[in-house]
């Protein structure tokens, strides 16, 4: 560090304005300090600047203006001005009279000839909008680089220009490929060539464009993206480049189908649950007189056959109608504690007799799976079904393998698994052809099926679909041409409500328990009252009949003392079997009703518990069900479980 001498020396033998000369009229900031940093002359530049007469700096300090957080950093930098070169650079916040303003200082260290340091020469410019400038674009380009959405720019022709890093995480493709390779990367994507050649004519034009694209990633993957593109003009209002925001949709479009799938299944379940009353009414009527008929007995051994044709053809129209319900979740579940396994060794000793040889049947069953709560007629029916499509999707032959594992709910997350569920996995797979994209996109639907020359109905997927969901399950699909089809069936260990369903009545017999009690039977269709009838009177039962609601409350109003029971149909005219029941449990509340029904909806049941009646029956039913069920009402007993 120079002594007072020296600093005396360069004050005193030169003249410190006269060092600033060639910055007199500049406007460049110039300032001469010496070696201990006291200001020893300034230009007019800098006191403009800083607000004070030129006179007034000597002897004062600069560092008293400078801001506060970059005082340490002036003082690191500061040090190298006296080492060779002698001269540094540096950028720092000073208070000035328009306030805190960056300036940007060239700083060089004068010596004598001796090398001896004498002072310090200042040179400086504001450059606080150049500063901004690049606090505003370091800014953008972060904005950009990290955005939710691909950001492209383009020539006029489609040639990338510009991609940002979402771009090529949601493509694949690199920086290097897209442009070594010159990837048009908006020319992917559009439904065809009409599409794009449309396109290019509306960004030529000037005009923005927007729409959604089916683009495939370099690993052969496809996403849909909601694309904007817009041109990006010069000051002659030229068209000079393209910007393109693209907005990865693939998620949103997988929900849209979803949603439109639970919008025909819906649509589907509030027809099926509109027209089950009035369609089980009618295979009521069919199996309730084929039954009759077959009692009779007829001596024509064609006629037998040809009696248990229909009847056998009512029953299968029985379980269409279930098939709809239970797949539009129009039927309730009634769960009971069951084991996988037993469900799948009963259904794969079945398979084994009556699948081809040709098809090998494989299980791979964890066995440490406890009984939890299903609806084991659903599951069934559900594993069933996705048998037989495996079956028939080997007619050559192949290997169908069933396997069940436990799976944590936190390894579901992508099928929208509950984290704290666990749940049983069902595995069912073939070796047969695989499915295409179309197909998969379709299977669940209701009455899409690839089997028309087969007698394939398109219930059955829709079926699993159902269940499924019924049961708060998850469902996956794993296919691919000519790889084979696996599906996923994911359950989940614990459901809260248990609800007990009936077990389906046995015995196809037409005749009733004897009796010698009064029946009022209330019921609309006019065949459904001739054949009832025609078995309660057979069997010794007196009967009144109702053909509506009003008509039912007048016949028991004035026969209450006659009646013995009611068999009360809920769907009629004029007042509702709901009602007349309600008018039964307030003025006649010791009269047995049984109650029967097309279609039994949730309110309904709902309804019917509130009411206390435990004697319900849902059409079609077997004559001898019924009469069993009339029986146990009349004398006493609950209705068989």
């Amino acid at each position: 560090m120079p002594d007072a001498c020296t600093r005396q020396t360069l004050a005193e033998s030169s003249s410190a304005a006269e060092l600033l000369e060639p910055w007199a009229g500049s406007l460049e900031l110039a300032v001469l300090c010496d070696a201990e940093g006291q200001v020893l002359a300034v230009n007019r530049a800098f006191a403009r600047k800083f607000g004070q007469p030129v006179a007034a700096w000597k002897g004062s300090r600069m560092t008293s203006l400078l801001h506060p957080d970059d005082s340490e950093d002036w003082t690191e930098l500061g040090a190298r001005l006296w080492r060779p070169p002698y001269h540094i650079s540096r950028e720092h916040r000073w208070k000035t009279a328009q306030g805190w303003r960056w300036l940007a200082w060239e700083e060089t260290a004068l010596r004598d000839a001796e090398g001896e340091l004498l002072g310090v020469r200042a040179i400086g410019r504001d450059v606080t909008k150049h500063r901004l400038s690049e606090e505003h674009f370091r800014k953008i380009a972060q904005a950009v680089e990290q955005a939710p959405v691909s950001i492209v720019m383009t020539t006029p022709g489609g040639m990338a220009q510009y991609v940002n890093s979402r771009f090529t995480e949601v493509t694949g493709y690199t920086l290097e490929e897209i442009f070594e390779r010159g990837i048009p990367v908006l020319r992917e994507g559009h439904a065809g060539e009409a599409a794009y050649r449309q396109f290019c004519a509306t960004v030529a034009a000037g005009h923005r464009w927007t729409g959604e694209l089916r683009t495939r990633r370099k690993d052969g993957g496809e996403a849909w993206e909601f694309v904007q593109v817009s041109p990006i003009r010069n000051h002659l209002d030229e068209i000079t480049y393209l910007l393109c925001l693209r907005e990865d949709i693939t998620e949103r479009k997988a929900l849209e189908d979803q949603l439109r799938q639970a919008q025909k299944m819906e649509s589907l379940g509030t027809l099926a649950g509109g027209i089950a009353h009035d369609f089980n009414n009618i295979i009521a009527i069919i199996r309730g007189f084929t039954e009759l008929s077959l009692a009779i007995a007829p001596s024509d051994v064609r006629l037998t056959r040809y009696l248990s044709s229909v009847h056998d053809a009512a029953l299968r129209a029985s379980g269409l109608v279930g098939q709809i319900l239970t797949f539009s979740r129009k039927n309730e579940v009634a769960y009971r504690a069951v084991r996988l396994d037993e469900i799948i060794n009963e259904l794969a000793g079945m398979m084994a007799e009556t699948f081809p040889r040709a098809i090998e049947l494989r299980q791979e069953l964890d066995t440490t799976i406890e009984a939890f709560s299903v609806d084991p007629n659903q599951i069934r029916q559900v594993l069933l079904n996705l048998c037989v499509n495996a079956r028939d999707a080997m007619p050559g032959g192949g290997t169908l393998t069933i396997t069940t594992r436990r799976v944590a709910g936190d390894q579901l997350l992508a099928l929208k698994g509950n984290p704290e569920e666990e749940y049983a996995c069902i595995s069912i797979g073939d070796t047969g052809p695989g499915m295409s994209a179309e197909v998969r996109a379709h299977i669940f639907e209701p009455f899409f099926t690839t089997k028309q020359d087969h007698g394939g109905t398109g219930l059955g997927l829709a079926v699993v679909y159902g269940v499924v969901t019924n049961h708060h399950g998850l469902l996956d699909l794993e296919t691919a041409p000519g790889q084979g089809t696996t599906f996923r069936i994911y359950l989940p260990l614990k459901i809260p409500s248990l609800v007990a369903g009936p077990a389906p009545p046995d015995g196809h017999a037409a005749h009733l328990p004897p009796g010698s009690e009064s029946i009022l039977l209330v019921d609309d269709e006019r065949p459904i009252v001739e054949m009832l009838g025609t078995v309660l009177r057979a069997a010794g039962y007196s009967l009144i009949t109702a053909r509506n609601g009003l008509e039912a409350v007048e016949q028991i109003n004035s026969s209450v003392h006659a009646l013995d029971a009611v068999v009360l149909d809920l769907n009629m005219p004029r007042l509702g079997g709901i009602d007349v029941l309600k008018i039964i449990r307030q003025h006649h509340p010791g009269l047995p009703v049984l109650v029967t029904s097309g279609h039994l909806t949730p309110v309904v049941k709902s309804e019917l518990q509130a009411l206390g009646q435990e004697h319900v029956l849902e059409k079609p039913f077997e004559l001898a069900a019924f009469g069993e069920m009339l029986r146990a009402l009349l004398n006493g007993r609950p209705p068989t479980a």
